[in-house]
């Protein structure tokens, strides 16, 4: 870019993890929103998922023998510290872990460690190259059964609901990304096998000069 130009160089995305919970019949399930505060600098007002940037917990986490990457560990814990919930099988974590963040202490007071396990990788999203702020983010899928906890407005949502998808489909108040990511869930949630299959490609909801553009590629190369 020439040092005359004006147009400001693209801000990096910062790597985060959002966690999807579907809840109830196959056919017509419930899922669990945030409302994120009308002052908010990125989406304010919205309904979104549960999640947040990957921190340094997360990484150490997943250097370990921890059966996850750091953006499943990102997922369990923002939505341990937005909601109130946790994914969490009985475990235990290494001494040097727990006390890396409250989420992972909280859990091995309880016997309880991250479940990895419980977690399906089903799409990614990147914010346009023209936003100030910018996500690179991997969203992931489970149900309830390793869900430990009721769901509570605390930190940085206000308010945190189950709304019935077809709700939350047709509501203004969710983003157009939000609703694919969502699409994406119901669609693999109703396929029941196929949600497991390690070779089933993962979706990348992204912008290629100033277009909306989806793409495929392998859950591995997503979460590397």
């Amino acid at each position: 870019m020439d040092a005359t130009d004006p147009t400001p160089m693209p801000v990096t995305p910062t790597e985060a993890a959002s966690l999807v919970i579907l809840r109830g019949p196959v056919d017509a399930p419930d899922v669990l929103l945030g409302r994120r505060r009308d002052t908010a600098r990125f989406m304010p007002g919205y309904f979104v998922y549960p999640g947040g940037a990957v921190d340094a917990p997360d990484i150490a986490l997943a250097d370990s023998d921890w059966p996850g990457s750091r953006f499943h560990a990102a997922a369990i814990r923002e939505t341990w510290e937005e909601a109130g919930v946790s994914l969490a099988r009985p475990g235990t974590l290494d001494a040097d872990l727990v006390t890396l963040d409250p989420c992972f202490s909280a859990l091995n007071a309880m016997g309880l460690r991250p479940a990895a396990e419980a977690l399906q990788y089903i799409a990614r999203a990147i914010t346009p190259a023209t936003s100030p702020i910018r996500f690179d983010t991997r969203f992931f899928l489970t149900g309830t059964d390793d869900m430990h906890g009721t769901a509570t407005a605390i930190g940085e949502l206000p308010e945190v609901v189950w709304m019935p998808v077809v709700t939350a489909l047709s509501s203004t108040k969710l983003s157009g990304v939000t609703k694919f990511v969502l699409g994406e869930a119901l669609s693999l949630w109703q396929r029941g096998e196929g949600l497991i299959e390690p070779s089933r490609p993962v979706r990348v909801y992204t912008y290629e000069h100033g277009a909306r553009l989806i793409r495929r590629e392998s859950q591995s190369d997503g979460l590397a």
